[in-house]
């Protein structure tokens, strides 16, 4: 997608990137579906009172990210709802692609998918959920 006033060069107070937090409450199922099913790359990964890692989207440039964790009950950042699955959708995450036909295939034979549906606007959405139900949309633009 491309806007017409686009600054050329950041400036210093400029926002640079996106990381997305992910409070899974099945880290390796998690771990498993973001790496293996949806291919994300590990740019890096943590083991303390919790684990977790850090997925990038694209390649070594990319500054798109999504981080899964896991954190415990008696950790001080718990919350109750860290270990249900989620329950609206509220929020979801949209993944762009130039290849709608390859990760339709892809996930219909890794993974339980619907789509790809022709959305009004003309783009193609493939939809499926993580382990915690969180609703993903992998779309490709017309």
């Amino acid at each position: 997608m491309e806007f017409k006033n686009e600054k050329e060069s950041p400036t210093s107070i400029d926002l640079l990137s996106l990381k997305t937090v992910i409070r899974t409450k099945n880290y390796d199922a998690s771990k498993h579906f973001y790496t293996q099913i949806l291919k994300l790359s590990i740019a890096e990964e943590y083991s303390s009172e919790n684990r977790g890692c850090i997925l990038r989207f694209g390649d070594k440039n990319s500054n798109a990210f999504l981080e899964i964790s896991e954190i415990k009950e008696g950790h001080y950042y718990f919350q109750q709802s860290f270990s249900r699955k989620i329950e609206n959708d509220k929020i979801d995450i949209q993944i762009k692609t130039n290849n709608i036909a390859y990760w339709s295939e892809h996930l219909h034979k890794k993974w339980k998918a619907k789509g790809p549906i022709d959305r009004p606007w003309g783009s193609k959405y493939l939809y499926v959920r993580d382990p915690d139900e969180l609703q993903i949309i992998i779309y490709q633009e017309k």
